[in-house]
């Protein structure tokens, strides 16, 4: 099974780093459905946002022509899943955080494609492309799930679950603050993805219309990413004890006796978020969704050293990203 996941993450990884620079040396008039299909619908997540302008550079055309669009959000989720995987592969298959948190993402983003499929579904319009697609988001998701539960994250939890309640380690708040971070940045990434995907489709407008329409123009979209918020921590919680965020800061939630929360805690954990400022609340030695929910953000049993040397990794990999951002927004500007 290591070696189907280091294959298939490599795959999958690659496909989605060519994938972005595709239509830097492809034109769109030269994109049939079937290649179409394969471009986008392959590759296990796109994510949208922060997008650069870099020079188109067609080989199979007559001349250059003109700027493309690229998103550098994705193309950052794909670098961090071929260096985990080469993690993964130099660590004896004893490294798996990041390769944990990219195929969280494939989680994810299957969900939201089911989502989509299911809201703009037309029996009129459905095809053998459209089975294919609906097919192919399936196995991925079963694919994450599996890979998740049985692979990526079982082996260091089944250590934690040897020790006591008492020995377990709570998260400090600096890694706390980091999950808060990264898990906001996704949630953030998923709310501007379905705004952008509104204004290319009347039915997701219509529905984005309607909660302006109930809610105001001021707290519609406030309304709208707490909803998103909410299903995000309380699906990846309640499923898998954990965020894309904690996979990579290596903790997990517990009771206080340190076995997996039931729905009901993790529900009225999720809910306890959206008292006001209780985000922050750990700042001041409280943790108010953990408090009244009677769970724990623990430690897993890992490598300090190891710890830092991906902290450090993925700070210097997001100064990167943000640094190209602007320096190609502000030159594309001129």
């Amino acid at each position: 099974m290591k070696k189907i996941i280091l294959g298939l993450s490599l795959l999958f990884s690659l496909l989605g780093i060519l994938r972005s620079f595709f239509f830097v040396f492809y034109d769109f008039d030269e994109v049939t459905e079937f290649s179409n299909f394969f471009v986008f619908s392959i590759q296990p997540y796109t994510f949208a946002g922060m997008n650069i302008y870099i020079p188109r550079h067609l080989i199979n055309g007559e001349s250059e022509s003109g700027t493309i669009s690229m998103g550098l959000i994705n193309l950052s989720f794909f670098l961090t899943f071929l260096s985990g995987t080469v993690i993964y592969y130099f660590s004896n298959y004893k490294e798996t955080k990041l390769l944990a948190f990219n195929y969280s993402l494939v989680f994810l983003d299957s969900l939201i494609k089911i989502f989509f499929f299911i809201f703009l579904f037309n029996i009129d319009k459905l095809n053998i492309t459209e089975f294919l697609y609906i097919l192919i988001t399936l196995l991925y998701l079963f694919i994450s799930f599996y890979f998740i539960k049985k692979e990526l994250n079982s082996n260091m939890l089944e250590k934690d679950n040897q020790t006591t309640g008492n020995d377990l380690e709570n998260a400090s708040n600096s890694k706390r603050f980091l999950n808060l971070l990264i898990d906001s940045f996704i949630i953030i990434v998923i709310v501007f993805g379905f705004i952008s995907f509104a204004e290319r489709n009347e039915k997701m407008a219509s529905l984005l219309g309607y909660f302006k329409m109930t809610f105001g123009d001021k707290f519609a979209s406030l309304v709208f990413f707490s909803m998103i918020k909410f299903s995000y921590y309380l699906v990846f919680e309640s499923i898998f004890k954990s965020t894309p965020a904690k996979f990579i800061t290596s903790c997990y939630i517990t009771d206080e006796e340190g076995n997996p929360p039931n729905f009901s805690m993790t529900f009225k954990r999720t809910l306890l978020r959206f008292v006001p400022f209780e985000t922050f609340s750990f700042l001041l030695g409280k943790n108010l969704h953990d408090d009244y929910s009677d769970t724990y953000v623990i430690n897993k049993n890992t490598d300090r050293k190891i710890e830092d040397r991906y902290t450090q990794f993925l700070t210097i990999a997001l100064g990167i990203v943000i640094v190209i951002y602007f320096f190609m927004s502000n030159r594309h500007t001129y």
